[in-house]
């Protein structure tokens, strides 16, 4: 009997448009660039005809006529060898022109949510050709059997990547970690390239003592490394703050003056550091003036927020007169602009304190948004 084998499933980890349609070589010969059937070279398209291409949606979109040539022939069903310079009607040398190919094929693309999302929206064809969506969570729900399973996975991938083992207090380590991730104590990390990553450095640091099996103090060593890396310009900011040319205040108490919490993305690694907010006031018709805004400095979701901390300022106070004052309110040395929300919660309470001349502890800082009944929301970046 003969043996059963499955439909082709092939990766193209270099989805050009020649890698996927195929070619005609040619060779010179005499000073002539001669060529025959036997020089007609496969695509991928060819290789996996009846089965299925996974491919890299930004790698294909990255490589000239690449997206225009797969689209061509999923939306025909047949694959036609052409080069760029006759798909462009430009002079090139005579060729052959094999006759096309019934296509019967499933294309996998792979990419985040953001250019699938992009994708959707301006080009046309997206959809009709792309019927079919799978949106993969980046994490999940975090309790003893998923924990286990994410041991199990650790000790696989520890296995596949020739590591050496790793103990208990390892495997909690990066679990902790998976969850610091996500920001989020009850969630796991789905991100396993960057488990990896973290696991194959502290193999490295294992090694370096004349360990056989990776401990969590390995684990802390790669993550204290990864922070190491990439904290210079936090860093910076703390020298500026300790030398006072960025002024923070940690003693005493102030009116209308409060340390905000803010976090800053560099790349990849995030970090949280203190902005002083003040608050000035004076007779006025009941406008709260965000400074960053006037100048052009505030993001939309900033700005969002302070109109909201004017329409609870005017439901709470001005319900039955107008308020007779206006308030100034702005982030203090803040040269790169402000964005989000959760200085919102941080900024009432300095505009509080300025109206009734009732001081703040300056050891305070503050972060996270309030919404027009006054209740304060819940905050993001815990971690940094």
């Amino acid at each position: 009997a003969s043996e059963q084998q499955g439909a082709p499933v092939i990766y193209e980890s270099n989805p050009t448009y020649l890698n996927l349609v195929g070619r005609v070589e040619q060779m010179a010969t005499m000073g002539a660039l001669v060529t025959d059937f036997t020089l007609i070279k496969p695509g991928v398209l060819h290789r996996a005809n009846g089965g299925y291409v996974i491919i890299d949606a930004d790698k294909v979109l990255m490589n000239h006529y690449a997206w225009d040539g797969l689209k061509r022939a999923l939306e025909f069903r047949e694959l036609r060898i052409e080069s760029p310079m006759q798909m462009m009607s430009m002079t090139t040398t005579v060729s052959l022109e094999p006759e096309p190919i019934p296509l019967d094929i499933k294309i996998v693309l792979i990419g985040d949510r953001r250019l699938y999302y992009l994708l959707s929206q301006h080009d046309p064809d997206f959809n009709e050709i792309f019927k079919v969506a799978a949106d993969f969570g980046d994490e999940f729900v975090r309790n003893a059997n998923n924990e286990a399973l994410y041991a199990r996975v650790i000790a696989t991938m520890a296995k596949d990547e020739k590591l050496h083992p790793f103990d208990n207090s390892a495997v909690a380590r990066i679990i902790e970690q998976s969850s610091r991730m996500v920001s989020d104590a009850e969630r796991l990390s789905t991100r396993l390239q960057a488990i990896v990553d973290l696991m194959e450095e502290a193999d490295y640091w294992a090694t370096k003592a004349g360990e056989t099996i990776v401990r969590a103090a390995h684990i802390d060593q790669a993550i204290h490394g990864q922070i190491y890396r990439s904290d210079r310009i936090q860093e910076r900011m703390q020298e500026e703050i300790l030398r006072q040319t960025i002024l923070i205040d940690t003693e005493g108490a102030k009116v209308g003056q409060i340390n905000g919490l803010s976090v800053v993305q560099m790349g990849n690694y995030a970090y949280g550091q203190p902005s002083r907010i003040t608050v000035n006031i004076h007779m006025g018709n009941g406008a709260v003036v965000n400074i960053e805004r006037e100048v052009e400095m505030s993001g939309p979701i900033h700005s969002k927020g302070v109109l909201i901390l004017a329409s609870l300022l005017r439901s709470r106070y001005a319900g039955e007169r107008p308020l007779s004052l206006s308030a100034s309110i702005v982030f203090e040395q803040s040269y790169g602009g402000v964005d989000g929300d959760s200085a919102s919660s941080t900024e009432l309470y300095a505009l509080l304190s300025a109206i009734a001349n009732v001081p703040i502890k300056q050891s305070f800082a503050v972060t996270g948004s309030v919404n027009q009944r006054g209740e304060v929301q819940a905050i993001g970046g815990v971690n940094e």
